[in-house]
């Protein structure tokens, strides 16, 4: 007996916005070309996730469109290009053969160590806890000596200011799609819905009704699901929990 097929492992609540509706309008790409040959139960289920996922996709484009994304991600470079000059200088002043500059590197890669990576995390959590690290080295004063004697204080205080501008602007972007109706996150629920439908489907016709179409198909489906899992963020939360697709 051939053993049955099942589709990659897909946290699809945990793919970001954008990430998503690429994946699901991909999907209906890939299998429009060979609709007439997936079946009648299937071919109702691409029809709809074509509905819910172009209606998306309009909507993910609109606000990638907005002036205020634009300024975003500008201001979003600025912040990542600080962050890294700081890590730099601590990292190669750790190295120094001055005892105190080489301490006082030491103890901020250290400190900086827990949010090495913070550029990579989602926008909104970056800026969260680059507010927190921007307090944790405010309020201890052998950190901002350290980082005077290093020449990275300075550096720090243009991060401040930039991650504060970026917050900003981030709210006011939130705000403008919040007035678009209706929004990106509210219609992503149904074009997920859409989407695990579909796979579902496709994941019982390959093993029950199978034909080259359904099979080809299948496989470039599961391409794409493991590209996008890929793509997750590091889950730091685990109290929380998310569905998953297979």
């Amino acid at each position: 007996m051939k053993e049955k097929q099942n589709f990659s492992t897909l946290y699809v609540d945990r793919v970001p916005l954008e990430e998503v509706s690429a994946l699901f309008n991909l999907t209906v790409d890939i299998a429009l070309p060979v609709r007439t040959e997936i079946g009648d139960i299937a071919d109702a289920a691409l029809t709809e996730l074509e509905t819910n996922s172009r209606a998306l996709r309009n909507q993910t484009n609109r606000s990638q469109k907005s002036k205020l994304t634009i300024q975003l991600k500008a201001e979003r470079k600025v912040c990542g290009d600080l962050f890294s000059e700081i890590k730099k200088v601590v990292v190669f002043e750790s190295s120094s053969r001055d005892g105190l500059r080489k301490k006082a590197a030491t103890d901020l890669e250290f400190f900086l160590k827990p949010n090495w990576d913070i550029m990579k995390s989602a926008i909104g959590n970056q800026i969260d806890q680059t507010e927190k690290v921007v307090l944790q080295y405010r309020s201890n004063p052998d950190f901002v000596s350290g980082g005077k004697l290093i020449a990275v204080d300075s550096v720090i205080t243009e991060l401040e200011a930039g991650n504060k501008k970026l917050k900003t602007t981030f709210e006011a972007r939130e705000d403008e799609d919040a007035k678009q109706e209706p929004s990106g996150s509210d219609l992503r629920p149904p074009a997920t819905d859409s989407f695990i439908r579909f796979s579902n489907i496709i994941e019982q016709a390959v093993n029950y009704t199978p034909n080259p179409a359904i099979e080809d198909l299948f496989e470039k489906m599961d391409q794409l699901r493991k590209r996008y899992q890929a793509l997750i963020p590091p889950k730091k939360d685990k109290g929380t929990t998310t569905s998953e697709t297979k």
